[in-house]
């Protein structure tokens, strides 16, 4: 009996000590991912924590920032970035509860703002995707819809933008943040030109949002006895005289409202602007005349005064016979006349 109560005992303390000896398994975090890299202030990111456990251990996964609030659910979270820019760190720690742990970080860049728009073409209107649409050194490419996005400090002041794409002439302008804007995000449209044809002269014509129906004018020289008034109410011809047409009529702001000259004459053309609703906001609609003039897409690029009342802007005048762009650029409340063209 004291034999077999020797090795109850000793069989006891074996399986007691085999059983602290035994390791408990690591946790390892597989990987942690955020729904974006760059985020700007005050919107959401959103997390997911991969972990894994060899003993098949509950985990439990806890949250940390470095700013900003976090809201955990599990082996997911999603973070608020803070109200200022900067780098700033999310970590997920995942632990069995019974002494086993590990933990990742991920990094994410907070700006201030994001500047988005749609590029369309300038001859239809129509959306275009795959467009390399860069500011201030930030790129991003069209979307499916044609909308962009950079996501970037924004500030008030003026930024470069540049766009290029196979079949389209490319594009370099500017627009001016003003000092009153209080939003993170800022929209800029523009519209791409199909390359000219040999002999084409195309103006291109984008703003903002307000005023909402700025219209495109040209008024050509005499032509075989007639002078010519090409807008909304009549928007010419390509195949027949006076080969001028409007391309594209957009009455709900940002554009284009596009004008082609698909064959010239001797003599002066004159382009100009007009709004439409004569709300009395012409300076401030931000509007940009793009002008193509051969098919290495040479021409001028012209930004309405900041300056001036009226509604009209009288953007610039035209050589038929050799091509050259006088700039206007004014802002008046008289509607420009070909004085060379008995009208």
């Amino acid at each position: 009996m004291k034999i077999l109560q020797f090795f109850t005992t000793t069989l006891l303390v074996l399986m007691i000590t085999l059983s602290c000896e035994m390791k408990n398994g690591p946790v390892e975090v597989l990987f942690l991912s955020a729904s974006d890299s760059v985020a700007i202030s005050g919107s959401l990111v959103t997390l997911l924590c991969d972990a894994q456990d060899v003993d098949n251990d509950k985990l439990t996964y806890d949250w940390y920032s470095s700013s900003g609030q976090i809201s955990s659910y599990g082996d997911s979270a999603t973070w608020t970035a803070p109200n200022k820019s900067g780098y700033f760190h999310v970590t997920c720690k995942v632990s069995d509860g019974i002494g086993a742990s590990d933990a990742k970080s991920i990094s994410i860049r907070v700006v201030g703002g994001v500047i988005e728009g749609f590029v369309t073409n300038a001859v239809d209107g129509s959306v275009i995707e795959g467009v390399e649409v860069e500011v201030e050194g930030f790129s991003s490419l069209t979307d499916s819809t044609g909308n962009y996005k950079i996501v970037l400090s924004i500030q008030s002041g003026r930024y470069d933008v540049s766009s290029i794409k196979d079949m389209f002439c490319p594009y370099t302008g500017s627009f001016e943040i003003p000092s009153t804007n209080t939003s993170n995000s800022f929209r800029y449209d523009f519209s791409l030109s199909p390359i000219p044809e040999p002999g084409e002269i195309r103006m291109v014509l984008n703003w903002r949002a307000e005023p909402p129906d700025l219209d495109s004018h040209i008024r050509t020289p005499e032509i075989e006895g007639t002078c010519y008034w090409l807008y909304y109410g009549n928007r010419g011809s390509s195949e027949t005289v006076p080969f001028v047409t409007l391309d594209v009529d957009d009455t709900n702001g940002y554009g284009p409202e596009t004008i082609t000259i698909k064959q010239s004459y001797i003599g002066e053309y004159v382009y100009y602007i007009k709004d439409f609703g004569q709300t009395g906001n012409l300076s401030l609609s931000g509007g940009t005349v793009q002008i193509y003039n051969s098919p290495d897409c040479s021409g001028q690029n012209i930004q309405i005064p900041i300056e001036g009342d009226g509604i009209y802007w009288y953007v610039c005048n035209i050589d038929g016979e050799t091509g050259d762009i006088t700039v206007v650029n004014q802002i008046q409340n008289s509607e420009p006349t070909n004085q060379s063209c008995i009208e």
